[in-house]
């Protein structure tokens, strides 16, 4: 296959729904993965058939028998390992990680390279192939754009220039705000702590230093202890999912015997 018809065939796949591409971490580094049924199911998009009808060249028409059709789009994912586009991969569970000198991550599962590329459904690739999109561009072309507003300065009306004074005073207003309440509430929870210690103390804004929204950091108002952090009800929500995994396994097992 040309080399030119991998590469759109990548693209088009790349960011496709239907790949279901997730993050992992490979040698410590965000990776897109993916089950190689999910790139087949991306062949079987109408989306993909609309493009092999225009661009046949590019995107060759697969055909209707499914042996056929099975056989030509592991020929084109050959492709892929062999122009390195994708590798084969494993996820490693979190007493894996630790096998393989790795530390269990909270947001994300470790991936290790695997030595053989059998296809399998379930089998997980991991992405070597990062085109640029238009909003990488935009934002390279964004950066140049404010670098040389900033070097024209000097340049600007004085209307202009007043304006990005005020806006700088605000801005330098707000953090002078941010940082006051983070210390107001690091000093109320020191006192809290002498008083009602078994609760976890008390916390203004619980969620201000927490990884979520910037309206979600002042949500709620208070609340004591970790209970009311995003990443505690996050655990929560997490541990709840295993255990009702655990349970159906468990009702599947008792069905089997």
């Amino acid at each position: 296959m040309d080399q030119s018809a991998v590469l759109a065939i990548a693209s088009f796949v790349r960011n496709r729904s239907e790949l279901k591409a997730r993050k992992g971490l490979f040698q410590d580094k965000p990776t897109d993965f993916f089950r190689y049924k999910r790139f087949v199911r991306c062949l079987k998009s109408d989306a993909y058939k609309k493009k092999s009808l225009k661009q046949p060249d590019l995107y060759p028409p697969l055909p209707e028998d499914e042996e056929k059709f099975a056989e030509l789009a592991r020929g084109i994912f050959v492709e892929f390992i062999k122009n390195q586009l994708v590798v084969p991969g494993q996820k490693l569970h979190s007493y894996e990680c630790k096998e393989h000198g790795l530390k269990p991550s909270k947001d994300y599962p470790h991936l290790i390279m695997s030595t053989k590329a059998t296809l399998d459904d379930n089998e997980y690739y991991l992405w070597h192939y990062n085109p640029k999109t238009l909003t990488d561009y935009l934002i390279v072309f964004g950066v140049i754009g404010v670098i040389l507003a900033f070097v024209c300065y000097p340049l600007w009306p004085a209307s202009m220039r007043r304006g990005t004074y005020y806006l700088s005073l605000a801005a330098f207003g707000f953090l002078g705000v941010f940082f006051g309440v983070a210390i107001i509430r690091l000093i109320v929870f020191l006192i809290s702590m002498l008083f009602i210690r078994e609760k976890g103390g008390f916390w203004l804004f619980p969620n201000l230093f927490e990884d979520c929204g910037f309206f979600d950091s002042f949500k709620p108002l208070y609340g004591f202890g970790d209970k009311e952090t995003y990443t505690y009800i996050k655990k929560m929500k997490k541990q709840k999912k295993r255990q009702a995994k655990k349970e159906k396994l468990k009702k599947l097992k008792e069905k089997a015997n």
